[in-house]
């Protein structure tokens, strides 16, 4: 399934930049432009791991091949406002409420169903778009993982680190996340 993506959040919104700033331990002005950028970046990050949209709920479009249960892999979904579809002659038409239903697998995770579909375009790769509210509130443990990659990234601005050794700390982002991640489970 291939997904349309709302735009990230600004960072200021999950983490605000005197927050990343005392956690920094940065008490001058002089490099908020820099914070900032690793904020949104560390944003988008976490956003792409995680496959969540992190703040307020906005339209994602899901796109399908055919009519099959699918998993919305991105979310946490509010709710599914409308199913769009090519018809066989390539028109677009919207699938009645009553042919689809969603139902939740596990915390966050939204699948979709149909029943009695109609035929779709034939040559068309995605004739099926879902359009569905996405977004939920960040959390402690996605708040401290973009605090934790904006402080790496503050610290260290180089790609490559020469003449020390390094290692990664244990228990760090990916733990924080991993617990977090939306997935499409189903073979």
């Amino acid at each position: 399934m291939n997904v349309t993506r709302p735009a990230y959040p600004t960072s200021t919104t999950i983490v605000s930049l005197a927050d990343m700033k005392e956690f920094l331990r940065v008490d001058h002005d002089d490099e908020d432009t820099t914070i900032t950028a690793l904020l949104d970046t560390a944003v988008a990050h976490v956003s792409d791991y995680t496959n969540r949209h992190i703040g307020t709920a906005t339209d994602a479009t899901f796109y399908l091949s055919h009519w099959r249960p699918a998993a919305l892999a991105f979310g946490p979904v509010v709710s599914v406002s409308q199913v769009v579809y090519d018809d066989t002659s390539g028109t677009q038409q919207t699938l009645d409420s009553s042919k689809w239903y969603i139902g939740r697998m596990a915390k966050d995770s939204t699948m979709i169903y149909f029943r009695d579909v109609p035929d779709l375009e034939e040559y068309n790769a995605l004739p099926i778009r879902i359009t569905a509210s996405c977004g939920g509130r960040a959390g402690a443990n996605i708040e401290h993982a973009i605090r934790m990659l904006v402080a790496h990234w503050y610290e260290n601005r180089r790609a490559v680190v020469t003449g020390t050794t390094t290692a990664e700390i244990p228990m760090a982002v990916e733990s924080l996340l991993n617990p977090l991640r939306i997935i499409d489970m189903r073979p």
